[in-house]
């Protein structure tokens, strides 16, 4: 049987974003609130028929107008790529003109890009209407949990120290289902619970599974037991303009057939000794990691192949960081205590040895 499952994405509600302008001729887009929306004339078609022409892995939204195709679709939709950087968002699709002489049309593929500052992206958890499909029957069922140190159980709390590691724990559990393999395509940081009501955001993983956190910390991929199953390390950080604000971390997670080779599911670390990517599942095709400087995007999508993997998005949190400082000087007064505790039972057993002969002087004197 074939599974269809509802896809919950990480979706933005923005400004208009700004766009390039070397465009070949007959093309124009816009970046608009959640959505990409592109025309394409019949002049750019070259005569080619309207099949020739994609948007990713999405065919024209509509065909029925005689001056050229219309698509739209959401920002993430079609196989999009989303980038972020301390200053701003981006996403990028390509406008694809068919795959060789059958299409009836041979030209580069067109890169389009959506650009937003960080500051004027509001980030929302939406259900777009997208479906993943996997061979099999029943539920999938996801999960994300803080793990202890020895990684076998569930972490009674979420308490930790500025710079040390946090467990993460993604996981599925598919009954009925074919080997699948679990991957992490983004995950961001907020001080609140709600993404869409967080005054700012921290990215952690982005790209389609580049954990860029790695880059300025020890976060990392640690080796797979199960491919279901992925687990990470995250080096407990503060928002500096927020103190005390705890600290909720949203991840999308996707399931995909592990026979599939594609650069959009991957899992790449960041090693800071070789200053270079490493791929959790193919250390010596570490080079299909190279993509985390700029844009990932699928190497052999075809409209004819099925969307072959399901997502779902999860909250962990909320997770309290303490300032080493603060802990420093914790441990700083423990330690004061300990040492003055026998230091004044001393003093106190002297005073009282000195009272005690002091009584008996008085009573022999009285006598």
């Amino acid at each position: 049987m074939m599974l269809v499952a509802s896809v919950t994405v990480l979706a933005v509600a923005a400004v208009v974003g700004q766009l390039q302008t070397d465009l070949p001729p007959g093309i124009t887009y816009s970046c608009g609130n959640h959505t990409l929306t592109v025309f394409a004339s019949r002049e750019a078609l070259a005569g080619a028929p309207a099949s020739a022409l994609r948007l990713g892995n999405c065919p024209a939204s509509d065909t029925s107008s005689p001056r050229g195709l219309l698509f739209q679709y959401g920002l993430q939709d079609c196989g999009a790529a989303r980038l972020s950087t301390d200053k701003e968002v981006t996403f990028s699709n390509y406008l694809k003109f068919g795959d060789g002489p059958a299409s009836g049309i041979m030209r580069p593929d067109v890169r389009l890009d959506c650009v937003y500052p960080v500051n004027e992206v509001p980030m929302s958890l939406t259900t777009i209407p997208t479906t993943g499909v996997l061979a099999g029957d029943g539920n999938l069922i996801f999960s994300m949990m803080i793990m202890t140190d020895d990684w076998t159980a569930e972490r009674p709390n979420s308490l930790f120290f500025l710079g040390a590691l946090i467990n993460l724990e993604a996981s599925v559990l598919a009954p009925y289902h074919q080997a699948l393999r679990l991957y992490v395509q983004e995950c961001i940081a907020t001080p609140t619970s709600s993404l869409a009501m967080s005054p700012e955001n921290y990215t952690i993983i982005t790209n389609h599974g580049c954990l860029v956190d790695g880059k300025t910390g020890n976060s990392k991929y640690l080796p797979r037991q199960n491919g279901a199953v992925l687990q990470f390390v995250v080096q407990a950080f503060k928002f500096l303009s927020l103190e005390d604000a705890e600290i909720f971390i949203h991840c999308k997670v996707v399931v995909w057939d592990p026979s599939w080779d594609d650069l959009v599911h991957k899992a790449c670390s960041f090693d800071q000794q070789t200053q270079s990517w490493q791929l959790l599942d193919a250390p010596l095709q570490s080079s299909l990691c190279d993509c985390c400087n700029s844009i990932c995007q699928s190497r052999h999508k075809r409209a004819t192949e099925p969307e072959t993997s399901v997502g779902h998005v999860i909250k962990v949190g909320p997770v309290r960081i303490l300032s080493k400082q603060h802990g420093s000087t914790t441990l700083g007064n423990q330690r004061v205590m300990l040492l003055a505790t026998p230091l004044l039972a001393c003093f106190l057993g002297i005073v009282f040895l000195f009272l005690y002969k002091w009584k008996i002087r008085n009573v022999h004197h009285n006598c």
